[in-house]
């Protein structure tokens, strides 16, 4: 069954009140018009099956400017095609050129430097002191992971995060002449030159950007910089979000947090269980390329789609009659999660932002074991957000 009258459609993706408080809306458009049009031209997929679905069919299905969901409009002309704005066969080769830097074995080599990331930041706590998770420790450990991941010199990671802070806030209508957007853009620029001019080392992504691997074309300046600001736009705020979200749910019922307690063995759990059941990123969209039909619902070349990772995660088709629940009881392999994408376009940086949030959680497990909700705390939606859902603050007592 399809919605096609936009005050109808159960929910709007660009709405932030409905991006807020998502789970009614959301419930109500998979029992009753699965596919709506919530905007003209504009198509909302919410069921698990529907989700997974598109994902895995990129020839009918494009990612190519994906960022603008407005029937028809074009993303941000930006210089050079990001990874999530290209199909096969450019994305193909683009993801196994950039795949090397989140292998295993790399991702393994990360992790002390992670952990000295996170023992930084929690040295500043205090137990009994009040602390606000997403600003004092959510946004702080990603931002920093990914400028030492990128091999960005240490001394200039503050005021790198003032222009990326600043270019979340807009996402996904990114303007080029932002003065923010031109200051990182430049600044990554003049950092490619400096290793493109200089032997290469083997450290950090950029590094690697500017001298290519035995068989690949090199990289233009205007290729590389626009690569690694994917990277950093990317990677932090979904991940603080991961991790705020994640301490929410601990905390909100502490039983989950005296669990982990006692048994670190389900960190992992927890942390699969945060990403289901709060999606960072909430959906991800596409462009119709072939005419055809989602649910009975005709599309036709060139409608957009705004595809509901969230509400897949939600889908008690898939996942059962307590999918709208947190739970570190449920079975691994149930259905699909979606909160990093799936198919040729699965996140790149998951690998990442689980590593990230398991070292902060064992931290916080190992140092401050007393940790709770601050009193009087209340959760509020972060304002004006409508492709990542976190709460606003996190306040708690450690």
């Amino acid at each position: 069954m399809t919605m096609t009258l936009p005050h109808l459609a159960p929910y709007d993706p660009l709405d932030p009140a409905h991006n807020a408080d998502p789970a009614a809306r959301l419930a109500e458009a998979r029992d009753r018009c699965p596919v709506s049009q919530p905007r003209p031209g504009v198509h909302f997929l919410t069921r698990h099956d529907d989700v997974r679905d598109i994902l895995t069919a990129p020839e009918a299905y494009s990612s190519v400017d994906n960022f603008a969901l407005e029937g028809g409009a074009r993303t941000a002309d930006l210089p050079a095609a990001t990874i999530t704005m290209l199909d096969p066969p450019d994305h193909t080769a683009l993801r196994a050129r950039l795949r090397r830097w989140f292998a295993p074995a790399v991702i393994r080599k990360q992790e002390p430097r992670v952990r000295d990331i996170v023992t930084d930041v929690l040295d500043a706590w205090q137990p009994g002191q009040k602390a606000e998770i997403y600003h004092d420790l959510a946004r702080q450990v990603p931002t920093r992971v990914v400028y030492a991941f990128l091999g960005l010199p240490e001394e200039d990671w503050d005021r790198l995060q003032q222009w990326a802070d600043a270019i979340d806030d807009v996402i996904p209508q990114v303007a080029i002449d932002m003065p923010e957007f031109v200051a990182l853009t430049r600044y990554l620029g003049e950092q490619f030159g400096a290793r493109a001019a200089a032997p290469a080392t083997g450290e950090g992504v950029l590094d690697g950007l500017a001298h290519p691997a035995d068989g690949e074309p090199p990289l233009t300046p205007v290729e590389a910089v626009i690569h690694a600001f994917q990277l950093i736009v990317a990677s932090t705020d979904t991940t603080a979000s991961l991790i705020t979200n994640l301490l929410h749910e601990l905390l909100a019922d502490r039983s989950h947090w005296e669990r982990l307690l006692a048994d670190r063995s389900l960190i992992p759990t927890a942390i699969e269980e945060s990403l289901r059941h709060d999606a960072p990123l909430q959906y991800v969209l596409r462009t119709v390329t072939q005419e055809g039909e989602i649910s009975g619902c005709p599309v036709k070349p060139g409608d957009r789609l705004a595809v509901s990772l969230q509400s897949a995660n939600w889908d008690d088709r898939a996942w059962g009659a307590d999918a709208a629940d947190y739970s570190l009881n449920r079975p691994a392999g149930q259905a699909t999660p979606m909160a990093f994408g799936y198919g040729i376009h699965t996140c790149l940086g998951a690998p990442l932002a689980r590593l990230q949030a398991r070292v902060v959680l064992e931290q916080l497990l190992e140092r401050f074991p007393d940790l709770r909700l601050a009193p009087g705390y209340r959760r509020e939606p972060a304002p004006g957000l409508v492709m990542v859902r976190r709460p606003a603050r996190l306040d708690v007592v450690p």
